[in-house]
């Protein structure tokens, strides 16, 4: 082998081991700072344009700190995100019990914790007035339950419960209120 062929194979070998440029570099890596700081300030236009848009229009910004690294994207990607979550809601589910499933929901596994006692007058188990939930999401977006409010409905035989709570996926917050409803049985089964 000549030494021009040998020098023109270690110069081909280096050039696709090394970057050519910054950007190049940067885009192995995600974006720059820069590029997420741009981002982010299209991102609220876009955030704002989509609530305009749809009457119900509720959508919010995750902080700027809250970004996982997986939620930077270009921002029409971003958009098309947006514009199906602003129609997204959020489906309820405990031990394979589902209360609400829409095509573009996430789920929320509930775990109610319900007594029961016997009531003599009605012959069975009723709902007592002992009632606690958590919900914990069973997707990649992440559920903070702020609260809930449980029912007696059905003569004490059935709770139902909303939650109140925020779900965050891809930078975007979103506010739900589900509601979901758990019946005792007669010898006090909850389902």
């Amino acid at each position: 082998m000549s030494m021009k062929n040998t020098i023109s194979t270690a110069l081909l070998s280096l050039t696709l081991l090394v970057p050519l440029s910054p950007d190049a570099i940067a885009e192995t890596n995600g974006p720059t700072t820069e590029q997420k700081n741009e981002w982010y300030q299209q991102y609220e236009i876009v955030i704002e344009s989509v609530n305009q848009s749809h009457q119900d229009g509720e959508l919010e910004l995750a902080p700027i700190y809250a970004f996982r690294d997986e939620d930077w994207r270009p921002v029409e990607e971003f958009r098309k995100i947006a514009e199906k979550r602003s129609t997204f809601r959020i489906a309820l589910t405990s031990n394979e019990k589902q209360a609400v499933k829409e095509e573009s929901a996430s789920d929320i596994n509930v775990r109610p914790d319900i007594t029961t006692a016997y009531s003599q007058s009605a012959g069975r188990h009723l709902c007592s007035d002992t009632v606690s939930v958590t919900s914990e999401s069973r997707t990649k977006g992440k559920w903070i339950q702020k609260g809930y409010t449980a029912t007696r409905i059905d003569a004490n035989q059935t709770y139902e419960i909303s939650l109140g709570g925020y779900y965050t996926k891809d930078g975007i917050v979103t506010g739900h209120i589900p509601t979901i409803e758990f019946h005792c049985g007669r010898n006090g089964e909850i389902s």
